[in-house]
């Protein structure tokens, strides 16, 4: 299953076609979310039409939200102390991490580095932005 990150549903909101094109591709049942993200998303609402209208999404198209268990905060416990001073992994990327671990899930993203460096995570870029541009060295 795939997990989108936060930002490819921000990308969807902002009005970003490739990311509501991506998301309308997957087939319902491959694809889901985290309560995090979920989170996030209502945090980042700037008013209560935009809070409805990320409430209708998700509803309307029935969004699996994969929830915290015991097992996936233990984990993102792990994760912030091996990760967080080292890499920066803050503490709702360390709880998404965990969740898709548990599930063995990929999480397609396009904040590809909050989340490399940890081992067993699968995780993919999101195909909803160009590429960053390459540097000659």
């Amino acid at each position: 299953m795939k997990v989108l990150d936060t930002d490819v549903f921000i990308d969807h909101f902002r009005g970003q076609e490739t990311a509501t094109t991506y998301i309308h591709s997957l087939p319902a049942d491959q694809w889901a979310t985290t309560a995090i993200t979920v989170m996030e998303l209502y945090k980042g609402a700037a008013n209560q039409q935009e809070l409805t209208t990320i409430l209708r999404f998700l509803t309307h198209n029935r969004v699996t939200r994969l929830p915290v268990s015991t097992t996936a905060s233990q984990q993102a416990v792990e994760l912030m102390h091996q990760y967080g001073f080292a890499h920066g992994l803050g503490i709702p990327d360390a709880l998404i991490a965990a969740i898709t671990l548990e599930g063995a899930h990929t999480l397609v993203t396009d904040n590809v580095r909050h989340f490399r460096f940890i081992p067993g995570l699968h995780v993919l870029r999101t195909p909803c932005r160009p590429s960053p541009p390459s540097f000659p060295t």
